[in-house]
């Protein structure tokens, strides 16, 4: 797929985004101070791509040594691997980006808090078939979304909607769940969304336009720094002109953020 460099002039998600994230109504400093003083991780400020690039390559190698080293010496204690987890914030808009897991809500929930924004997690589970979007305001879950295939077995009834999408189309028979502390949203609402990307068999009709409401936007791979990984001859500067500002955090592979 193509280079995409339009992300500052974008709303919502694509049928292609990616997969997993969490979103932070916060500048990139302010997510920076938080991560480096409550999490206690190592931090690289005002990073360009080419950083990522070359942070990212040398963990890899890191990886390849430590592999060859337990060839000839498989007990010998190894360090954890650091990785480089970027985070930024597009030109002209208010949400930075966290291509992390989007379950893992305490992160999500203690940026919201500190921060006191909102933050937004993005979960798509290709295994179980199902897909999760959860708005925090502080320490409150405001506003869930759940569907898919596979949303498992629910025996609360404290959704504001609950449906099958075979009751109205026989395109796909995922279901749909959402409730929200802050606004209100019809059946009727939710069908049209999720009708508007029939065409193009993509069941994230109805996220777009939840994430247009919360003006977010969750990114295409190739308009993150991970399209980058490997051999590219890509031109950076492009990637870096619609960038505000990219940081960096240093994760050792056996960090959690609980």
């Amino acid at each position: 797929m193509a280079e995409d460099f339009s992300a500052t002039q974008k709303l919502g998600c694509d049928k292609y985004a990616i997969d997993n994230c969490i979103l932070v109504k916060a500048s990139v400093e302010a997510v920076n101070v938080v991560v480096q003083q409550y999490f206690k991780l190592e931090l690289q400020s005002q990073c360009k791509l080419a950083d990522y690039v070359a942070a990212n390559d040398a963990s890899w190698s890191e990886v390849e040594r430590q592999r060859q080293v337990r060839k000839s010496r498989p007990d010998k204690s190894l360090p954890p691997v650091l990785w480089v987890v970027p985070f930024w914030r597009y030109l002209n808009h208010q949400w930075t980006i966290l291509p992390l897991p989007g379950t893992e809500d305490l992160l999500a929930i203690a940026l919201a808090l500190l921060l006191n924004t909102d933050s937004i997690t993005f979960h798509d589970s290709h295994h179980a078939s199902f897909n999760e979007f959860k708005v925090f305001r502080k320490d409150q879950l405001i506003e869930h979304y759940l569907f898919g295939l596979e949303c498992g077995k629910d025996f609360k009834n404290d959704w504001d909607i609950k449906i099958e999408v075979s009751e109205f189309d026989d395109w796909s028979n995922c279901e749909h769940r959402f409730k929200s502390s802050i606004r209100q949203v019809t059946e009727a609402e939710l069908i049209s969304a999720f009708l508007t990307r029939k065409h193009d068999k993509d069941n994230r009709g109805f996220l777009d336009a939840c994430l247009k409401y919360y003006k977010a936007y969750i990114p295409l791979r190739e308009e993150t720094p991970a399209h980058y990984h490997g051999d590219w001859s890509s031109d950076f500067q492009k990637w870096d002109s619609v960038v505000e500002r990219m940081d960096m955090m240093i994760v050792p592979s056996d960090y959690s953020f609980n």
